[in-house]
């Protein structure tokens, strides 16, 4: 097995607000979030479009999802690129081993390099209750992964049973088995808990593995705002 040489990396402004800069070197390449990409070098190249065109990413998904990852080299010389989030937070780096995958929710995927294999998870049974919720990455190989994450982040180690509402999941390992699904029973009669994006979708896992969760998310910071909002 041959070693994996890690990207040059620097995350800055956590917990608050982090932002992540990522260093190519000659030849060196990326797969980035575009929505994310902020300032790059002038040394950098974007290329094409993984979500449309890679064999590595199977776009089982539909139109209304946002999602749109690229491929970023330094064909000539090193470069920059610096990534800020969609949701203001933390920046998690973790490397992948080969051993196991790791599962994320579409909106926490940040960047990868390319060695790492991206394939869409689609969840036709919960689209009805929440589009958004309804896809995750599955990311599979060796290599870096960078997540966003809304809050403190949390590791928990999975030895048998875990249910935690999907909302508070950043990313979790595909050694675990899972099930999605909604619970009624939370629903209080006459009360209106949660005005946007409340679904009670919990997720489900048995056996063995990692999931990192937050501290917060962003249907609980809308909510907050809501009765503000005329």
């Amino acid at each position: 097995m041959t070693n994996h040489r890690h990207l040059e990396y620097q995350i800055t402004n956590d917990p608050d607000a982090a932002h992540l800069m990522i260093r190519l070197k000659h030849l060196e390449k990326a797969f980035v979030k575009m929505s994310t990409l902020t300032i790059r070098d002038a040394s950098i190249e974007i290329g094409k479009s993984i979500t449309e065109n890679s064999l590595d990413l199977q776009p089982n998904f539909s139109p209304a999802s946002d999602l749109s990852i690229h491929e970023i080299n330094a064909p000539k010389l090193p470069g920059n690129i610096y990534l800020s989030p969609d949701v203001l937070g933390s920046i998690k780096h973790h490397f992948l081993d080969g051993n196991s995958g790791i599962i994320t929710q579409l909106f926490s995927f940040l960047a990868c390099s390319e060695n790492v294999q991206l394939e869409v998870i689609s969840f036709p049974n919960i689209k009805s209750i929440s589009e958004e919720d309804s896809f995750f990455l599955h990311l599979l190989g060796t290599g870096d992964v960078w997540l966003n994450y809304y809050g403190n982040i949390q590791e928990i180690s999975v030895r048998s049973n875990y249910v935690i509402n999907l909302s508070y999941i950043v990313a979790f390992e595909d050694t675990l088995n899972y099930e999605i699904k909604q619970l009624e029973s939370l629903s209080l009669p006459g009360v209106n808990i949660g005005t946007v994006g409340e679904h009670n979708l919990f997720c489900h896992f048995k056996g063995m593995g990692k999931i990192w969760i937050q501290s917060r998310h962003r249907y609980a910071l809308l909510n907050f705002f809501a009765p503000f909002i005329n």
